[in-house]
């Protein structure tokens, strides 16, 4: 998509300067004219334009941004997708000219830390059939909703914590072994699960202190600092609901309540993480960035998730691709406007 839009810009004589950070938007008399740039030697380059689009991808790369304006704590409560440079540039020069601030949010998904290069210990831990609990030892979602990262990423980061853990037993393995994983994610598609207790033990190796292996559920509630008291009583109720068929707290669907019985258990740490942040400019529906007053600046468009702020803290999951949707289209909407007020000026 991306070569395909750079040989049409250049077939149509737009110059692309790579290595040329815009430093500063430039505005006069209550209109954007141009901008500040800095060339890969230093020097100083002005721009004059009648339009500036702002699409610098967000904040996800600035812990300290993370901290301030969405109260999560990168490393420490917060393991987010950090792609390098995107350190919310292009939102600060916005505020600079007069954008007023949109909610500003991170895009909430959740994960053991460290995991990348374990797939089956991800998949094994995202399975309706497994329990999840947090620090008071207490159930409080119901485990269908684990593969849905967005819905539980939410849930956890309302928690003590902010963190849960999830747990299975080597019954629960059996059964995965022979019948297959409850669900095969489309993200993790991981089908077999053999290479589950040597990537735990390689996991552990590395220094992991998110994954835990106990032969007793005191000892499991011990290792992971969890009320230990609280999380028996949890697991004995939870042992019976399977036996009835009828999870009477959250009503989880019967095919997926399988007694966690040992004689050795497995948990992991889970935190929320993030694809990215979203939001903190204001825009109206045609990208026009307004002031906190809702006043257009002229001249002055945003898009992606320098703008995004649809989804309030929650990815719209049920809709695959949506971050990308917005960007790809409030782009275009941004470059339509902008061509618009350049002809009428």
């Amino acid at each position: 998509m991306m070569r395909i839009m750079t040989q049409r810009a250049k077939k149509l004589g737009v110059e692309i300067m790579l290595q040329c950070p815009v430093k500063k938007i430039l505005k006069a008399q209550g209109k954007i004219i141009g901008l500040v740039a800095e060339d890969r030697n230093g020097e100083e380059i002005q721009v004059r334009a009648k339009a500036v689009i702002v699409a610098t991808g967000g904040f996800g790369d600035n812990p300290e941004w993370i901290k301030k304006y969405t109260g999560f704590e990168w490393g420490v409560d917060l393991f987010s997708f950090r792609v390098p440079g995107l350190q919310g540039e292009g939102i600060m020069m916005a505020w600079e000219v007069g954008a007023g601030k949109s909610d500003m949010n991170m895009e909430l998904i959740y994960g053991v830390p460290g995991m990348d290069e374990f797939p089956t210990i991800r998949g094994v831990f995202r399975q309706p059939s497994d329990i999840m609990v947090n620090l008071q030892g207490e159930r409080f979602i119901n485990e269908e909703i684990l593969p849905n990262t967005t819905f539980t990423g939410n849930a956890i980061a309302r928690q003590k914590g902010r963190c849960a853990f999830v747990i299975v037993d080597n019954g629960l393995l059996e059964r995965f072994q022979k019948r297959g994983l409850d669900v095969i994610s489309r993200v993790f598609p991981i089908e077999d699960i053999q290479p589950f207790h040597q990537e735990m033990e390689a996991a552990l190796s590395k220094g992991s202190k998110d994954l835990f292996i106990s032969d007793s559920v005191q000892g499991l509630a011990e290792a992971m600092g969890v009320d230990a008291n609280g999380f028996e009583e949890r697991i004995k109720e939870y042992n019976d609901f399977c036996k009835k068929g009828r999870d009477e707290l959250f009503h989880k669907n019967s095919r997926y309540l399988i007694p966690l019985e040992g004689p050795r258990f497995y948990a992991s740490r889970n935190f929320p993480g993030a694809y990215g942040s979203l939001g903190g400019i204001k825009i109206n529906y045609r990208c026009e960035v307004l002031t906190d007053n809702w006043e257009v600046i002229p001249g002055l468009y945003a898009c992606g998730t320098d703008a995004c702020s649809i989804y309030g803290d929650s990815y719209m999951f049920l809709l695959p691709g949506n971050t990308m949707g917005f960007a790809l289209n409030s782009e275009r909407i941004a470059g339509e406007s902008a061509s618009r007020y350049v002809k009428s000026e």
